[in-house]
């Protein structure tokens, strides 16, 4: 099994040396292609993967769809715990952390939208890192975005710009190329079907992606743009959804998929009827225990 990377190199960015990759996605392949998914790039397809194994756990119904076990351990955001990850059912559902399907990590802070409302979710001045960890702006994932290179102009005040500069590289060169950092610390946390910075694609295979970064975008109001702003995903560091993956917002597996298929052959499957709840130290995200970033 080897990590694929294709892409170039770029130097200096936001004031410091920086090795920016062209687009790939966080997943892995074997040298005969069996697997795991296979990486893909703006050009390129994707493949499915065999991997991983299934443990017991309990099972729930709700109207007909099954609820996962809930977890056992809390899940902290690096040195705080959030509402998706303090073992609490915080909006009276009935649903509790991952169980939600609102909940879009450990470093999710409500369980009734897709809004994360970390602190400075809303901040730094149409900037973006990583949209998954916690708080916004320059980061020390490296990965860099301004909301002004979207011609969606998903964010509230922040009208596109076709000059827009991102530090030392346009628009044009932050879209298809970002950090190695920020590929091997934001896209492993990102669900299936997102990028970096919170465009993802709603409903799952529609080929329709919406902005989760404002407090109105929830699983009822997708098909309202004025609630859940179209964006335009950036390639150059996301997760796709590969063919036999749980996607953000579907309960169940494609048809003509197996359990072993949903996760790279390193992740442990969950969330599926007869898998046992994550581990400490890892989250149930679409399918597939991550490990909970520090």
């Amino acid at each position: 099994m080897r990590l694929v990377l294709r892409g170039i190199v770029l130097a200096f960015a936001i004031g410091t040396p920086l090795a920016l990759t062209t687009a790939t996605s966080c997943k892995t392949e074997t040298d005969d292609g069996a697997g795991g998914s296979t990486a893909s790039t703006t050009t390129g397809g994707t493949g499915q993967g065999a991997g991983g194994t299934t443990g017991g756990g309990g099972s729930g119904n709700e109207g007909g769809q099954f609820i996962p076990p809930p977890p056992v351990n809390t899940a902290p955001c690096g040195n705080q715990t959030y509402d998706c990850g303090d073992l609490l059912d915080n909006d009276n559902d009935g649903l509790i952390d991952y169980q939600d399907p609102d909940c879009l990590g450990p470093c999710d802070n409500t369980e009734d939208t897709y809004y994360t409302d970390l602190p400075g979710q809303t901040g730094g001045a149409c900037v973006s890192d990583c949209f998954w960890e916690n708080g916004n702006g320059s980061g020390t994932d490296q990965c860099y975005w301004d909301w002004r290179c979207d011609v969606l102009a998903p964010e509230p005040g922040c009208p596109y710009e076709q000059d827009q500069m991102v530090g030392n590289f346009d628009c044009a060169q932050f879209f298809t190329t970002q950090s190695q950092t920020c590929h091997d610390v934001c896209a492993p946390i990102a669900p299936n079907g997102c990028d970096c910075f919170g465009c993802c694609e709603l409903p799952a295979g529609s080929g329709e992606h919406v902005w989760l970064g404002v407090p109105t975008c929830d699983l009822g109001s997708l098909d309202d743009p004025a609630a859940c702003p179209p964006c335009t995903p950036v390639p150059g560091c996301e997760n796709p959804c590969d063919p036999c993956e749980l996607c953000l917002g579907q309960t169940e597996l494609p048809p003509g998929c197996t359990p072993e298929e949903q996760c790279p052959p390193e992740l442990t499957p969950c969330g599926l009827e007869g898998q046992a709840p994550c581990p400490a130290g890892s989250y149930c995200l679409t399918g597939c225990c991550i490990v909970i970033p520090n």
